[in-house]
């Protein structure tokens, strides 16, 4: 596996190369500003030799860094259909599970996680029963 870089941003790793048109939706959706102008503050990792990461593996890695952020986003193949659930990876030495948040939400989850704002059980306690993080009603 490539090394990953050392940021204060989460990372947005791409870990399935199978469909470049879905992962430039992925990408997007996650990236976009929602129309009170909040959007996710990460940094893009498209590396090919993440290839089939997992989540596990990405963790691992991650706590290897110097990193502030507090959590890790993972695009593998499942986000890159429907409303693109990407898989939201905890950072924490409580090794909580992952869950998945629709990359239309990711900037609440990104900018809520990394200033504290709000806790990883805000969002994982409030999925579906899908287990994907699709807002709050």
């Amino acid at each position: 596996m490539t090394a990953l870089p050392s940021t204060e941003a989460s990372l947005l790793v791409r870990t399935d190369f199978t469909d470049g048109a879905a992962w430039e939706k992925t990408k997007a959706a996650g990236l976009a500003e929602n129309e009170e102008g909040f959007r996710a503050y990460v940094h893009v990792v498209d590396d090919a030799t993440l290839t089939d990461a997992t989540w596990q593996d990405l963790r691992n890695a991650t706590l290897a860094l110097d990193h502030r952020a507090s959590v890790r986003f993972v695009a593998d193949h499942a986000a890159l259909a429907g409303d693109h659930p990407i898989q939201v990876v905890d950072l924490s030495h409580d090794s909580r599970p992952p869950f998945r948040c629709v990359a239309r939400e990711l900037w609440a989850v990104d900018n809520n996680l990394n200033i504290s704002n709000m806790d990883w059980e805000d969002f994982a306690d409030n999925v579906e029963s899908d287990g994907i993080y699709r807002g709050f009603s």
